[in-house]
């Protein structure tokens, strides 16, 4: 994954003002010393609509007479103009986030109806399918898989279906994380075509290795190397349906420096090879992993 970007779009081939579309996708990390400040009203676009995900550290929202502390693990949306500002706070460590900006009446209405439903904070797991969504789209705009303004409008519109079904199903949906096991979850899933290690997940959650793997546990039925193998094998298998990349490529992008190895794990998981997977017409899906 492509760690820090932004990407604005400009497509000649325009389509009606009314239509949801994508107006920029980034991923950004801000450090002490950093100036970062938006303000809703003196901004040049207007009619543009944002949504902003916490991976990790803490940004500043101000918004309808609230001032808001953004932690890992949850989004703000604003309207472009309204009365807002979201900025990085001085007395912050760091902010790493992603976000997507639309245009469009949908993606106006979605935006409404989400305040009505949650106000303009929402919090959702890391490991959501919005997301991961999320995710998806920024990778697949700096692999060049979006490329003209249809395909990027129909992006747009899943990710806004994507939320009407967050929203609707918030309460089911936000899982019981603690903030410190919140921030191990956003690390992995940003860094799992990287060769972490558990200590380095561990540091990210500010707990001992010891009870790091103990909350890890007890929050989500597995272990945190569990989890990032399952992270990684969803990632492969992905890479294997919709890529003709050689299965040594896909293991290097998804942290397997040995694609031997790799193998090894994917068919343990999966029950069959990488290879047979991919040549497979049957989808085998991958929802829970029970790895010894």
């Amino acid at each position: 994954m492509k760690d820090y970007g932004t990407c604005g779009f400009r497509f000649q081939d325009a389509l009606p003002n009314d239509v949801a579309n994508i107006s920029v996708i980034g991923r950004e990390e801000k450090m002490p010393g950093t100036i970062y400040d938006w303000h809703g009203l003196k901004r040049r676009d207007v009619g543009t609509y944002v949504f902003q995900y916490t991976l990790s550290g803490s940004g500043g929202l101000d918004i309808d007479g609230k001032s808001y502390s953004l932690k890992a693990g949850e989004a703000f949306i604003v309207e472009i103009p309204s009365d807002h500002r979201y900025y990085f706070p001085k007395d912050s460590k760091g902010w790493e986030f992603i976000f997507i900006t639309l245009v469009g009446r949908e993606a106006a209405e979605c935006w409404r109806f989400m305040k009505e439903q949650s106000g303009p904070v929402l919090k959702v797991p890391p490991d959501s399918k919005l997301i991961q969504l999320l995710l998806k789209i920024y990778q697949d705009i700096y692999d060049q898989k979006i490329t003209d303004a249809y395909y990027a409008s129909a992006k747009a519109y899943e990710f806004i279906m994507e939320c009407y079904r967050c929203i609707r199903n918030i309460e089911k949906a936000t899982k019981d994380f603690s903030l410190q096991i919140t921030k191990a979850l956003s690390f992995i899933q940003t860094h799992y075509h990287e060769p972490i290690t558990l200590d380095e997940i561990a540091a990210v959650s500010g707990f001992s290795r010891y009870y790091f793997i103990k909350q890890f546990q007890h929050q989500l039925n597995m272990t945190p190397v569990q989890y990032l193998t399952k992270i990684r094998i969803q990632k492969a298998a992905e890479l294997l349906r919709s890529t003709s990349s050689s299965v040594t490529d896909i293991a290097a992008r998804v942290g397997y420096a040995n694609a031997n190895y790799f193998n090894k794990v994917f068919r343990k998981v999966v029950g069959v090879s990488a290879g047979t997977f991919r040549d497979s017409k049957d989808v085998v899906g991958i929802d829970h992993l029970i790895i010894d």
